[in-house]
């Protein structure tokens, strides 16, 4: 009896056992992924939400591609992230504060060989997945998901066909897209997929193309979105070339799948990999070039109301319209009228010319520059270009030259990846001397390094003792070409992260004191965990003779105004302004007043510094104390003006 019932509770265990695996396998075959339409899911109407919140501020990151070969997928090509800059610049364009941060594919996930399988690292962030699923790992992931019966989940997707051509195909119509050649083979078509859907907690838009050009054309619609009238969570792009020229010329939107889409997760299907190509394009706009001033000496313009025992300061400036500097940035990139002005040189991740071929973390910082000049601009466009696209190579005369340029240039990378970097590190003057103020060169090891010409100083990658980076440089240069009629900025490391510090800086030049026209950057490991990060200024090169005045020490704050609080008779108060100077060499200063307003308010009243005349070092900050000392048998004024003049000599 007790064995009976024993062997019962063994049976009701195994057959509960039994069950449970059953219901657990149906509802893993049912249940992997169970997507839904839903109508609050993002649709492409709601751009620029929900990546730009109703109030102004960036909610996402840019994912783009290694150029490495990675987990189930191949190397991206930089062309790539020349669509996620352009997108990042139209967002920054509808963004009051934040920035669109990047990030690399194989950063925030992770493949197991083993289980052919893509494990996602973060789950909360808004996501812009820039590349197909041939090289970006994220959009491999998202593509291959199955439903319980095998099926892809995407209302849209990437595929092959019988005889194993790429394609995209629209899940709800069966239309598929694949890319079109001539009879000489050359590309007449590509297409490019925009899908935004919601993945629990976050968005996902994803730009992805057959061909690079297919992904660029899906980025540059992004970019112009409001030109379009784009619905739902699907549209494909058609990019062809209209005129037989052999290059693609005219965008449209040939399929788009009405509503929200969204998903719920559980395990992955993993597929084959899926290829994909590379195809350039050349694209670069212009606008005219300004000038703008340089400052030698600061006026401070000081007025008293004796009255009401309050007095304030406003200052101005010596206006000396030769040059810009970084103190202006980002003009000229973004004109005077607000409108984006200029065009990204990005390097090849193909050998060419000089230079061997980039990673995309040369360039991956420029998402970063792209967003903040859109928050500086109202309007216009940021155009993006190859550095092989705008210049050619001549190996007998080993000299580079220009096709013609239409806009100022933001060039990536260093003269090792870039083209058209190599070609300005390497301009000389009439003594053979470099020509700009700062650049790249090799020691005599051979190691290479940054030198700063005013100075002298050196900077090179430094390693510990495992042989880890501990300290790898960036810098930019500012520069106007008067051959080409266009200014040129330089962004370049002496390592890809070197590149990304100095974009990373430029792109938020709003949180640092930048002045001159060039810059090194320093990026270091602080703690000793391998890892860089910490950014700062280590040396700056001044332009000709010129001083600001600021309000911190930091030099974060112009000085606009000084509040002296209650000042009456026979009173003196004291306040302390700082001034840097940014020339290139050093200066003395000097304090004069002028312009009393009434003029017996000169005889009764003294303004004075405690300025010793030591000279002020480029890029040295001095604490300057002004003292106003009001007579003690002042009783007529009851309000005047002044100027003080700060002169650089």
């Amino acid at each position: 009896m007790a064995f009976a019932r024993s062997l019962r509770n063994v049976l009701d265990r195994r057959m509960r056992t039994m069950l449970v695996l059953a219901v657990s396998f149906l509802l893993l075959g049912l249940g992997t992924f169970w997507p839904r339409a839903l109508a609050n899911s993002p649709g492409l109407e709601n751009l620029p939400g929900p990546f730009v919140t109703s109030g102004g501020v960036m909610n996402g990151s840019v994912v783009v591609a290694s150029s490495v070969g990675h987990g189930p997928v191949g190397g991206a090509h930089t062309m790539d992230v020349m669509g996620a800059i352009i997108v990042a610049s139209k967002l920054g364009m509808k963004t009051s504060s934040g920035m669109l941060e990047p990030t690399m594919d194989d950063y925030i996930s992770t493949y197991d060989f083993g289980t052919a399988r893509i494990t996602l690292k973060d789950t909360t962030t808004n996501w812009i997945v820039v590349g197909g699923p041939g090289v970006n790992q994220v959009s491999w992931y998202y593509n291959n998901l199955r439903n319980g019966t095998g099926g892809r989940v995407l209302p849209a997707y990437f595929d092959k066909a019988s005889d194993g051509t790429d394609l995209i195909r629209v899940a709800s119509t069966g239309h598929t897209y694949h890319v079109e050649h001539d009879a000489q083979g050359r590309i007449t078509t590509d297409y490019g997929l925009i899908l935004v859907f919601q993945d629990g907690g976050r968005s996902v838009m994803l730009l992805a193309g057959l061909g690079g050009s297919g992904t660029w054309a899906s980025c540059d619609v992004i970019s112009t979105y409001e030109s379009w009238s784009l619905h739902g969570c699907v549209a494909v792009v058609r990019y062809r070339d209209s005129n037989g020229d052999g290059l693609l010329d005219e965008l449209s939107i040939v399929e788009q799948v009405q509503g929200g889409f969204s998903l719920s997760y559980t395990t992955p299907v993993g597929l084959a990999i899926f290829s994909a190509e590379l195809v350039p394009r050349l694209k670069s706009f212009g606008k005219k070039i300004l000038r703008q001033r340089m400052l030698s000496r600061v006026c401070l313009l000081l007025f008293l109301a004796l009255v009401s025992q309050v007095s304030f300061t406003a200052f101005s400036a010596d206006l000396s319209y030769n040059t810009y500097t970084f103190k202006d940035f980002s003009h000229p990139f973004v004109n005077s009228g607000g409108l984006m002005n200029s065009s990204v040189v990005v390097a090849s991740s193909v050998g060419h010319g000089p230079v061997g071929g980039a990673h995309t973390m040369d360039v991956m910082g420029a998402i970063v520059l792209a967003s903040g000049l859109g928050m500086d601009a109202v309007g216009g466009s940021l155009s993006s270009t190859l550095d092989d696209y705008i210049s050619v190579y001549d190996s007998s005369s080993a000299q580079v030259s220009f096709l013609s340029l239409t806009s100022n240039l933001l060039v990536v990378g260093g003269p090792g990846v870039n083209q058209v970097s190599w070609y300005y590190n390497n301009l000389r003057n009439g003594t053979g001397g470099r020509v700009l103020p700062a650049y790249f060169d090799k020691a005599s090891d051979g190691t290479d390094l940054i030198r700063v010409a005013s100075t002298g100083h050196t900077y090179h990658v430094e390693h510990d003792a495992q042989g880890r980076i501990t300290t790898d440089y960036g810098l930019i240069d500012l520069f106007y070409d008067a051959n080409e009629g266009v200014w040129v900025l330089i962004a370049a490391g002496l390592g890809g992260s070197g590149t990304f510090a100095a974009l990373r800086l430029i792109g938020n030049h709003k949180n640092w004191s930048l002045f001159g026209q060039a810059a090194v950057v320093k990026y270091a490991d602080t703690n000793g965990d391998g890892y860089l990060d910490a950014v700062s200024v280590v040396e700056s090169v001044g332009v000709g003779q010129s001083i600001d005045v600021y309000s911190d020490s930091d030099c974060r704050n112009s000085m606009g105004s000084i509040d002296w609080g209650m000042l009456s008779p026979g009173e003196a108060k004291n306040v302390t302004v700082y001034v840097r100077n940014e020339g290139e060499a050093s200066t003395v200063l000097s304090l004069s007043t002028y312009n009393w307003t009434p003029a017996e308010a000169s005889s009764s009243m003294t303004i004075v510094s405690d300025y010793t005349g030591l000279p002020l070092l480029p890029g040295q900050v001095l604490p300057l104390i002004v003292t106003l000392t009001v007579n003690q048998n002042t009783s007529q004024i009851t309000d005047f003006s002044v100027t003080i003049d700060i002169n650089s000599s």
